[in-house]
């Protein structure tokens, strides 16, 4: 009986440690590192009807799944006030990451009341502007950002 009752303590004991040691490593796969928090830098030149093109410069905080971060966007529409005379607007406000069938993307949310605006990820260093639904257009422009290396 003895042995009995020590072989059930020390399996209560032994169960607890992996319980413990399973939420200690959920933990740690929840807990953003500050690498995963540092912005990243996306630029490139996009078409635009009225002008030679818009150039885009996009900073966003690394989205934590379920959690809006912050974005920062720049567009700079070359001769948008005739020749030689670029405009430049700015936007800020918050970003989703999120998934559509099997395209990844995100949602900017702007502060300032501008259209929501929505980027697909193509890799690890182009997201390319799209529509809510993270269907690109269907043409030969291009609608790349490519990130800035630091």
């Amino acid at each position: 009986m003895r042995k009995l009752i020590t072989h059930i303590i020390l399996l209560a004991i032994l169960i607890a440690f992996v319980i413990q040691d399973h939420k200690e490593r959920e933990s740690e796969a929840l807990t953003p590192t500050t690498d995963q928090l540092a912005p990243a830098t996306y630029r490139g030149l996009l078409p635009a009807a009225d002008c030679s093109g818009i150039d885009y410069t996009l900073t966003l905080n690394d989205s934590i799944v379920g959690s809006d971060t912050l974005f920062a966007l720049r567009m700079v529409y070359i001769d948008g006030n005739g020749a030689g005379l670029d405009a430049t607007f700015d936007s800020h406000g918050r970003q989703q990451q999120i998934t559509i069938g099997t395209r990844r993307g995100y949602h900017l949310i702007s502060d300032d009341g501008d259209p929501d605006t929505y980027f697909q990820i193509i890799n690890d260093s182009t997201l390319r502007m799209c529509d809510s639904t993270l269907t690109a257009p269907q043409s030969s422009l291009n609608y790349d950002l490519v990130r800035v290396v630091k």
